[in-house]
């Protein structure tokens, strides 16, 4: 009795759904369940966990306005469409021109999900294409899918840590239209997800500028922003927002350069649902006065949230506090990977490796992929769980993600 849009939600969001549940009702225990499932395909940071809950309690322990039990504005309250925008123009775009980031072009809804659900309703129209980055973060196809019906189309560049330069994009383009599908955006994360990569601002200049010349509409995820561990490093790019370079790509920015942020991956809060869109574009925030109704966050929470934000100092001692432990717990899993001779994507941002197990293979094919995969899955001596790169798009087989927070 369902729709074809109902029987499309039923379908799980990538291959490996069943051993995630499973592996989360057994997890691995030092001492007490050493024969469970080690689950490394979940992209959440659990290492300073502790830190932002005890703020979050003490936030949410002082006195609250009644108003917070009220409606209110559906893209976030004033308090915290404020305390947001000061955050992000603070940590994320220092080098931005005063009020780049501006409350009234905010919306705060239930994490970034409904975000970039809610902003490709306003974008794109079913069966118009988006072209992301490959590998990217493997729920992406889902979430462009199931109530929008957009399509994710992979775009890979000439190396996985690399953009796809202009011509790349262009031949994706051509193709596309080829198979009658309209590419109407260019999706991209930086911090790379599942790479742990930070793109240089050449490569990221040349993609966004090219979609901008097209009329092409750019968003970018920039959830992991705070999440740079190896920013002191000689090899180490520090991240630039396309806040940043926003003045310098013309007047298009204005209207089709959207950003995308959150509290989940930056904050170890992925269950406080708390994501933000940056869009100067005022239709796009039109749509979202009326769709924003149906994933606002919480009054209480938003007072609580802003409250952190506003508490500088400590969100300054607790970001240095996340990117060490997110350094060091890198280190622990970098070095046995190199010890054990398997290739690795030098990371410095995020709570990812992206390992090459190709030589492990007996052929190079998705079937092989599979294979190793159950394998590591299924066998009692190992009962691993670690994201397949096929499940990323990724245009070889035999390499998957690992999270390490």
């Amino acid at each position: 009795g369902l729709s074809a849009r109902g029987a499309q939600a039923t379908k799980p969001p990538f291959s490996y759904l069943h051993a995630f549940f499973k592996a989360m009702a057994d997890p691995w225990e030092q001492g007490t369940s050493e024969d469970g499932y080690i689950n490394l395909a979940v992209a959440q940071n659990m290492l300073t966990v502790d830190v932002v809950q005890k703020r979050l309690r003490t936030a949410m322990a002082s006195e609250q306005p009644q108003s917070t039990a009220a409606y209110d504005n559906m893209r976030g309250s004033e308090k915290l469409r404020t305390a947001m925008a000061a955050h992000m123009q603070r940590v994320l775009a220092p080098s931005a021109a005063a009020g780049t980031v501006d409350p009234a072009d905010l919306c705060i809804s239930t994490g970034c999900g409904a975000i970039l659900d809610n902003l490709f309703l306003s974008i794109t129209a079913p069966g118009d294409g988006v072209l992301i980055p490959a590998p990217y973060y493997p729920a992406f196809d889902n979430d462009l899918r199931v109530r929008n019906g957009t399509k994710a189309l992979p775009v890979s560049g000439d190396r996985a840590d690399v953009l796809p330069t202009p011509v790349q994009l262009t031949a994706a383009v051509d193709a596309a239209a080829a198979a009658g599908c309209a590419v109407k955006a260019l999706l991209l994360t930086n911090p790379s997800n599942p790479l742990g990569v930070v793109y240089t601002p050449e490569e990221l200049t040349a993609a966004l500028q090219w979609a901008l010349d097209r009329d092409i509409h750019v968003v970018v995820d920039e959830v992991y922003a705070s999440s740079v561990f190896a920013a002191s490093s000689e090899d180490a790019l520090p991240f630039v927002s396309a806040l940043a370079m926003e003045a310098h790509l013309g007047p298009a920015a204005k209207t089709r350069l959207h950003v995308v942020y959150g509290l989940s991956k930056d904050f170890c809060a992925s269950g406080w649902r708390v994501g933000v869109l940056r869009s100067r574009n005022t239709g796009v925030i039109r749509a979202m006065d009326n769709v924003a109704y149906f994933c606002t966050v919480p009054g209480p929470m938003q007072y609580a949230v802003a409250e952190m934000l506003e508490d500088t100092a400590w969100v300054d001692s607790f970001l240095a506090q996340n990117s060490k432990n997110l350094g060091e717990s890198h280190a622990v899993l970098s070095t046995a990977l190199a010890e054990a001779g398997i290739p690795v994507v030098a990371a410095t941002a995020g709570m990812f490796v992206w390992i090459d197990l190709s030589g492990w293979l007996r052929e190079k094919t998705w079937k092989e992929e599979e294979r190793l995969w159950s394998a590591c899955f299924e066998n009692p001596q190992c009962k691993l769980v670690m994201t397949p790169g096929r499940d990323c798009r990724h245009d070889q087989a035999g390499c998957f993600r690992m999270c390490f927070a």
